[in-house]
């Protein structure tokens, strides 16, 4: 395992994603509400898809503003940071591409989600396989059918092969362990049922993409929605009978990442067309007015979306005065100790370049990898939990040059630290070759993860 030296973490991931996502959801409703077909009930229903990802109203534990176009396990495709699930647009543009009679073009899509992200794969084989149901229902071709199935096997192909033959268990029991390390300790929150099922966001997740379904029950994409729902639904149910660590890994709840928003947006654009079946002579009557309504909320939306992000970019920071000195004088061959649960530090590597032990966001998952990273991160947590006595264990199993305290950690006094930067947030140390040494090393490295 070698130390962890990039993140794509803190990247701005709106603009990559954001239009794919937007231009292929309003295709997709526009099929079957012909929202584009009127300008003025465009712009309305323009303004109510922004509202329903951009306005924030707490209804419970439902966030109007986010879990109206987030999975049930807290897995989205639309994020603050640039991550591989951002891909996951894509996802969403095959759809499109599938209800426009382009069904090769759809999995090539698919293709290019599962590349970038590859735990979209389940994603891609079931969508794949409502579009070969649809082709044999619709028109009858076996051939065109399984020739969709065949091109989306070979695009997936290579992921697949490089993670199976990357991944591959070691042996079962520390495959076994990995597994549980990463389903429990790691991403209970995306893998345990029982851990996000616990309040009634999933089940009006849930009841939005089965109303959903029944709304284009007489549609193309009746089938391409009620294949993954029923799949995450059938399997939700097996892994909480089974309590199976490995479909618990697979998550295939993430199906919901983009059956949630999709569903959320046919519902609005079934609400946007009701309105104008009952009111529309008034509405069009008073377009200008409505218009102008409209472009108030949206300018509104832009005004303090505008705002949001102008304070998330240059807000202070009481991280950039440290990690700007280990910027400036970082030297080849040394490995930092930060604090691997601060969110504020995440960004460490990628601000400064230097590379550290471990932190708790970024793991690996070759299993006698994350056993290791799991090892780092008990003796990181276990410094900075307990003080000093775990640093000479630190520097002589990983050779740590350097560390970082926060302020409630100053008055600490670890022996043979050597202060090299301070503010009243943090402080960076030199770690002094003159630690006494740690006896008894090898036999605490089994009893890490037993």
């Amino acid at each position: 395992m070698t130390l962890q030296q990039s993140s794509t973490d803190y990247l701005p991931s709106r603009d990559f994603n954001w239009g794919l996502y937007a231009y292929s959801i309003l295709g997709i409703v526009n099929h079957f509400y012909k929202i584009g077909y009127s300008g003025l009930k465009y712009w309305v229903f323009f303004t109510a898809f922004i509202a329903l990802h951009t306005v924030h109203i707490k209804l419970g534990h439902f966030d109007t503003g986010w879990h109206f176009h987030t999975g049930v396990a807290d897995q989205f495709i639309l994020g603050q940071v640039f991550q591989p699930c951002n891909f996951g647009a894509f996802i969403l543009l095959s759809i499109w591409l599938f209800l426009n009679q382009k069904p090769f073009w759809a999995v090539s899509s698919l293709g290019l989600a599962t590349t970038f992200h590859p735990t979209y794969l389940p994603s891609a084989a079931i969508l794949t396989l409502s579009y070969m149901v649809v082709i044999l229902k619709d028109e009858q071709n076996i051939r065109k059918a399984l020739s969709v199935g065949i091109l989306s096997l070979i695009l997936v192909l290579p992921v697949f092969s490089y993670m199976y033959f990357t991944f591959s268990a070691t042996n079962p029991e520390i495959w076994r362990k990995a597994q549980e390390i990463i389903v429990e300790f790691r991403t209970p929150h995306h893998s345990l049922p029982e851990v996000w099922l616990d309040n009634e966001v999933p089940y009006i997740q849930a009841g939005i993409v089965a109303l959903a379904v029944y709304l284009v029950r007489k549609t193309k994409l009746f089938l391409v929605l009620l294949l993954p729902l029923m799949t995450a639904i059938s399997l939700t149910v097996a892994e909480i009978h089974l309590n199976h660590d490995t479909l618990a890994f697979i998550a295939p709840w993430r199906l919901s990442v983009f059956l949630v928003p999709l569903s959320s947006c046919i519902l609005c654009a079934g609400l946007v067309s009701g309105a104008f079946k009952t009111y529309g002579n008034f509405m069009f009557k008073h377009q200008r007015l409505v218009a102008r309504v409209t472009l108030s909320i949206l300018s509104l939306l832009v005004v303090a979306g505008t705002v949001e992000q102008t304070i998330s970019f240059y807000g202070e920071d009481k991280t950039t005065p440290m990690m700007e000195f280990v910027k400036q004088t970082r030297q080849s061959g040394e490995i930092y100790l930060v604090t691997p649960d601060n969110k504020q530090l995440r960004k460490f590597r990628l601000y400064t370049g230097a590379p550290i032990l471990v932190n708790f966001k970024s793991h690996p998952y070759k299993d006698t990898e994350v056993i290791e990273w799991y090892n780092r991160l008990q003796l990181a947590q276990g410094f900075y939990g307990e003080g000093c006595q775990v640093l000479p264990e630190l520097r002589d199993r990983y050779r740590i040059t350097h560390l970082v305290l926060e302020r409630e950690q100053f008055d600490w006094g670890c022996e043979g630290l050597q202060e090299l930067f301070r503010d009243e947030n943090y402080g960076v140390y030199r770690v002094g070759a003159w630690l006494a040494p740690t006896r008894h090393l090898a036999s605490n490295t089994i009893n890490l993860w037993v």
